[in-house]
Order: structure tokens, then C-alpha cells, then sequence
């Protein structure tokens, strides 16, 4: 329980990574990059202790200890370490906190991507939060954010805000996304039309191919239909400009959508723990017996490229 509150206090700057406040907004970025550096240090320390011969198996658990505590502050963890039933999420005391992060994805995407970018975070934060219940404060913070995501151009796992579009479903939602629909950028027309066409046929699955089928009947290229009061005119109505084709597709970081979606937390923990030494010097000779640990595996992480959890 300590621990939790820990935890709780350590996130709480995170809201001011949306501030408009600018001298709050860089404290808290350097906040965060903060975290990741610890995190990155304490892994550097356990992994140095590992090459040393002797080996202190009481030197190594303290360290792996704190590498540990550390990963699990940095707020890419930390917000999806702990598991909460779906019916608990508006009532949920990390909730403000997952909230700010996405909206700093939304508002700062350049800057979230930069130092941040942790795409499985985005996704399982989204699901977590698309659930009914919401508070009138948190539903008009989703419903921004929903408004937000449509009227700029796609970015990787912005689809799954369709799942909160649903929850979160009203008069005030479905105008702006008209709005959007009408709007002189092709992108907007196209995701808040998908968005709207998904509202009305709630058992429609929200997917990637789903996507693609619409887009060619409805969308901007295809049989796109008028909006109130607008008349097409066949000369000038033919669609987007080339250049603005590649808003119409899934950006790059958007081929990850191919893989399967990922339901089970506990298969998004980091691929394996450091407890093996490294045995380029002396192939031909086993590694001596390191302590044995697993893995942190609470939170839903990318799955590494190299050695300790994916950190931004």
C-alpha cells in the first residue's frame, strides 16, 4: 500500500507535462527524462556488476533490485503496472495521470514521440480507459480527446480511440465529428466519417480491414457523400491532391497494427531477465550460475531491442 502511494506521488507531476504553463511543462519533461535515465543508469550498474569475476550474488540482487524499482517508476510502466477490472477504471486513483499522458501524446506528439515513444502504452492505456461509467470531467477530457485524434493526420494506434468514441457516445461527440467530416482536410473528412460510420453500427469490429473497406466507398478517393448544404461540383470535387495521398494511408509506425492485438498483459513483459553473464571472451566455457529472477512482467512494454526493458 506504501508502495502504491509512492507510486502515486512520483506520477502526480505528469499532469503538468499538459500544461500551458511552460516553465511547468519543461520541469515535468525533465522530470520524466529523468526517470528513464535512472532507469537506464541502474540497468548499466546491474549489468556491470555481472562481469565481474568473482561474482557477489548479494551485490547483484541489490542491484537488480534497483533497477527494478526504478523501471517501474518510469510512467510508461508504472501507469499499467498495476491490473484493474474494467467497471473500476472511472473510479480509478491513476486515472488523471494516464489521461495527462495521452493527452501529452495528442497535444505534443512530436515531443511525446521523441523522448516517449512507447506505442503499446498508447494502445493499452486507450483500451484501459474505453470502458462506460465515466465522470462528466473525464468523459468531456476523452471526448476532446477523440475530437483531437480525427482532425490531424493518423498516427500509429490512433484507431483504437474508436473503442472510446463508443463508450463515450452523444450529441456533443457526433457533432464535432461532423464537423470534422466536413472540414477541407482530406484526413479529418475520412477518420471522423469512419468514426461516425462506426458509431452507427456498434457490432462492427473495429480493425484495420474494416478501416480499409470503408475508406473505399466512403472515403475522400471513393463515393464519398456530401455534407449538409454542400454541393460537389465535378470539376473541383475529384478528391485530394497527390500530396495529400499519404494522409489517407496508415503512417510507418502504423505496420505494427498488422501484428495481432495483444489482450493478455502478462505477454507484454520484457522478453527475459539479465542473469547470464555475456560469454564472447571465452566461448567454449559455460557461464558460472547467476542468481535466478524473472523478469518484472506487470507492465505492457514494447518488446526490447537490446538488453533491459525498451525504455524511450
Amino acid at each position: 500500500m506504501d508502495a502504491d502511494r509512492d507510486s502515486d506521488v512520483r506520477l502526480g507531476w505528469l499532469v503538468a507535462l499538459v500544461s500551458d504553463d511552460e516553465i511547468a511543462h519543461r520541469r515535468a519533461l525533465d522530470r520524466y527524462l529523468r526517470s528513464v535515465r535512472d532507469a537506464r543508469e541502474a540497468r548499466r550498474a546491474y549489468d556491470t556488476l555481472l562481469m565481474r569475476v568473482p561474482r557477489s550474488v548479494s551485490a547483484e540482487d541489490a542491484a537488480w533490485e534497483r533497477y527494478r524499482a526504478a523501471w517501474l517508476r518510469t510512467p510508461a510502466v508504472a501507469l499499467l503496472a498495476e491490473r484493474i477490472a474494467p467497471e473500476d477504471v472511472p473510479t480509478w486513483d491513476r486515472l488523471p495521470y494516464a489521461l495527462a499522458y495521452l493527452e501529452w501524446e495528442a497535444r505534443f506528439p512530436g515531443e511525446w514521440t521523441r523522448h516517449a515513444k512507447v506505442w503499446s502504452t498508447k494502445q493499452h492505456l486507450i483500451r484501459r480507459l474505453a470502458v462506460p461509467g465515466h465522470e462528466p470531467a473525464t468523459r468531456a477530457r476523452l471526448v476532446d480527446l477523440v475530437e483531437r485524434v480525427v482532425n490531424r493526420r493518423h498516427r500509429c494506434k490512433d484507431r483504437e480511440y474508436s473503442r472510446v468514441a463508443r463508450m463515450v457516445d452523444g450529441p456533443d461527440l457526433r457533432e464535432r465529428l461532423e464537423i470534422a467530416r466536413c472540414s477541407g482536410e482530406p484526413w479529418a473528412r475520412d477518420q471522423a466519417g469512419h468514426v461516425l460510420w462506426l458509431l452507427r453500427n456498434p457490432d462492427v469490429a473495429i480493425n484495420r480491414a474494416n478501416w480499409f473497406r470503408w475508406l473505399a466507398v466512403h472515403g475522400t478517393t471513393g463515393g464519398r457523400a456530401a455534407c449538409p448544404d454542400e454541393k460537389p461540383d465535378p470539376e473541383t470535387d475529384l478528391g485530394p491532391d497527390v500530396d495529400d495521398l499519404d494522409g489517407l494511408t496508415p503512417d510507418a509506425d502504423d505496420l505494427d497494427d498488422l501484428a495481432p492485438d495483444v489482450d493478455d498483459l502478462d505477454n507484454l513483459a520484457p522478453d527475459a531477465a539479465p542473469g547470464t553473464a555475456p560469454t564472447e571472451a571465452d566461448p567454449d566455457r559455460p557461464p558460472p550460475a547467476g542468481p535466478s529472477r524473472e523478469a518484472p512482467t506487470e507492465p505492457p512494454v514494447d518488446p526490447p531491442t537490446g538488453p533491459g526493458p525498451n525504455l524511450p
